[in-house]
This record gives structure tokens, sequence and C-alpha cells, in this order.
């Protein structure tokens, strides 16, 4: 029996209100897939959401969640999603 390799894609969200928690970000994003993992950003002022975070999803998922969710309407707000961008100068010397 072959075993298939799950590769997940860290999107970046913006624009979360700030009651945004991880329990209603995942609702959101769990109906494209297995959410992975979720961080938020915290304001350490307030304790609540700073406004963005990250949400892991499997790959095959995550395109099909950024061309649902981007520009979505969410309490008030206009959600950005997005896949996250590598930085292509780890390591090059300036």
């Amino acid at each position: 029996m072959v075993f298939g390799v799950c590769l997940v894609t860290r999107l970046v969200v913006r624009n979360l209100s700030t009651s945004s928690t991880v329990e209603s970000v995942e609702q959101l994003f769990s109906r494209f897939g297995a959410v992975q993992s979720i961080d938020l950003a915290i304001d350490v002022m307030t304790g609540r959401c700073g406004g963005f975070g990250y949400v892991r999803l499997a790959e095959v998922e995550a395109g099909s969640a950024v061309a649902a969710l981007d520009g979505l309407r969410v309490d008030g707000r206009a959600l950005r999603v997005s896949l996250e961008q590598k930085s292509l100068q780890q390591g090059v010397e300036h």
C-alpha cells in the first residue's frame, strides 16, 4: 500500500475583526478541509485579535479557500486571504 504525502500551505488572513477567535476562524475555513493550525495575532493590551493571523490547510484545499474567502465580508470587514509568500532572499548577503 502506498501512502500519499499531504503538503500543508500557510494562508495569511488579514482584516479580521477584533472579535475574531480561533474557533470562529476555524469554523470559516473548515468547510474547505481539515484545518491543521490557526495562529492569530493577539493585542497584548486588550487580549483581542489584532486583525490578522495564519491558517494552515492542505495545499490542495488552500486555493479553494483563498478563492472563496478573499474579499468576503465577515463582521462588517472584507477579509484579505492569500497564500504566504516565502522570502527568496533568505541566506543572501546584502
